[in-house]
């Protein structure tokens, strides 16, 4: 199936469309049973019943399914993806998808929530989700490579009474332990690619770079931090010094595109999601990195893009630990 040219095409998507255009993602050339199985997978509808409150039985939505010949399991087109057990119907979730696509700088879980109708805790659940879908799948980058670090957050805060007794000076460093550091590595003209890490040392910054670059046919541009000290053994490394100059080497040495990455990721975040925990801090810059990689394409394309991704699932809120369970800490 083609990709959609607009949101408003979306919209009109109803539930079956919804699923077909799934399978065409996941499957383009014939639904495959997940098990593993050579065998033929054929569709069968089921008709199915629930028992209302005073007794009675309300016939449910037709069900379709797939169960492959072999070894008879029953299946959809959302199992094994983060659309499996949501009882959010696929034409919001493909919706909300189309959203935080076309959205350069993000949209909220609150935009969505008003929006398509859903709970906010269910759009919040919705976004996360999608977030994962996001996530580089990659392999290394090469190239000429630019290579930075920014800081998240942080910023002084507190009410006047808060604000008694200490200089600004004090509150600034206070705001300044907050913050959390974010690497960024761009493949010039190419994709981007971050990494949260607190705190940022030295050694775990050029080990990120080193499992992320290929070494043999790359250059590496960076500031003057004694962060890259060294690095240069492993592959050819260029600086630029920025209280000096913003590009030197001809035009070729400078870290203006990871910048201008920068600044898209903090507008978003300062602008559309506000304040961010640094837990979740991670899922929200795989977001922003996606959108950034799949800047050169249509919105439709981009979306079909993101549902290549949709295999897998988040479990850390599902089932029992819903509303309990958070990502792993940024260490």
């Amino acid at each position: 199936m083609a990709e959609p040219k607009s949101f408003l095409e979306i919209l009109k998507w109803d539930h079956d469309k919804a699923r077909a255009y799934l399978e065409s993602i996941r499957w383009p050339d014939g639904p495959v049973c997940p098990e593993g199985c050579a065998a033929e997978v054929y569709r069968f509808e089921a008709k199915t019943r629930r028992k209302a409150k005073n007794g009675e039985l309300v016939a449910q939505p037709v069900r379709h399914l797939l169960k492959c010949a072999q070894c008879k399991r029953q299946f959809s087109a959302t199992v094994g993806t983060i659309f499996e057990d949501s009882k959010i119907p696929l034409n919001k979730w493909l919706a909300a998808i189309y959203l935080m696509c076309a959205s350069k700088k993000g949209v909220s879980a609150h935009q969505i929530h008003r929006m398509l109708g859903a709970t906010y805790k269910s759009a919040w659940f919705m976004c996360h989700r999608v977030r994962h879908a996001m996530k580089d799948k990659g392999g290394l980058l090469r190239g000429i490579i630019e290579a930075d670090e920014t800081y998240v957050g942080g910023k002084p805060r507190g009410s006047q009474k808060a604000r008694a007794g200490r200089t600004m000076s004090e509150r600034i460093r206070e705001a300044w332990d907050k913050k959390v550091p974010v690497l960024g590595i761009l493949e010039r003209e190419g994709r981007v690619r971050t990494v949260v890490m607190k705190p940022v040392t030295k050694r775990g910054a050029q080990a990120t770079l080193l499992e992320n670059i290929d070494l043999q046919d790359s250059r590496l541009m960076t500031d003057q931090s004694s962060l890259y000290f060294g690095i240069a053994e492993h592959l050819p490394h260029f600086t630029v010094q920025h209280d000096r100059e913003y590009v030197t080497g001809d035009g070729i040495i400078h870290t203006q595109g990871i910048e201008g990455f920068w600044s898209l990721l903090k507008r978003g975040l300062n602008g559309t999601f506000h304040h961010v925990k640094p837990s979740y801090l991670p899922m929200y810059c795989d977001e922003f990195a996606f959108r950034y990689n799949e800047r050169k394409v249509t919105d439709g394309e981009r979306f079909a893009s993101a549902l290549q991704g949709v295999n897998g699932r988040l479990t850390w809120y599902v089932g029992k630990q819903a509303g309990r369970g958070e990502p792993p800490t940024v260490s």
